[in-house]
């Protein structure tokens, strides 16, 4: 099931939530990304940093699965704290 596609999410634990049950966690961020007006490049570069802004956490990594990787991280800290 890819859970995120066409699915206006609007805000980080709601996010969260559907990354568990998804397919691929990046489908379901990108889709969060662009539901939210942001932008998600369609390739992956050569070399370098993929960053990924969403409801004010940034994750950042070599690809984009790592960036997705690191935004749930920081994403679950921010709920922690802002708990």
């Amino acid at each position: 099931m890819n859970k995120g596609r066409g699915f206006v999410m609007t805000d980080i634990a709601e996010v969260l939530a559907q990354l568990p049950e998804a397919d691929d966690p990046v489908v379901v961020l990108r889709s969060a990304v662009l539901s939210q007006g942001g932008f998600w490049p369609e390739l992956q570069p050569a070399s370098g940093l993929f960053e990924v802004q969403l409801f004010g956490v940034v994750g950042i990594g070599p690809s984009q699965a790592a960036a997705v990787d690191d935004w749930v991280e920081q994403a679950k800290a921010y709920l922690r704290t802002a708990a």
